[in-house]
């Protein structure tokens, strides 16, 4: 489970801030078992976002630690 800095979990269709809080996205995907990171393609567990500058975003869990995402608004809360 990915949480944010003050524990609440983090959910498909979050608005969330990104690169220090700089740049805005929507959690697309939250890839967490070994068959999630295979059908992505990627190494590890991670968040996949859409951004408008960059598109699809892969935010491994290791660069979550250094620069973690900043949520914004849930859908529907």
């Amino acid at each position: 489970m990915f949480t944010y800095a003050d524990g609440t979990e983090v959910q498909v269709g979050d608005s969330v801030l990104i690169e220090h809080g700089r740049t805005p996205g929507v959690v697309t995907d939250l890839i967490e078992s070994v068959s999630e990171q295979r059908d992505c393609n990627v190494n590890e567990p991670g968040v996949m976002l859409k951004s408008p500058p960059f598109g699809l975003v892969f935010l491994p869990l290791s660069c979550l630690r250094d620069d973690p995402i900043v949520f914004v608004a849930r859908t529907g809360a």
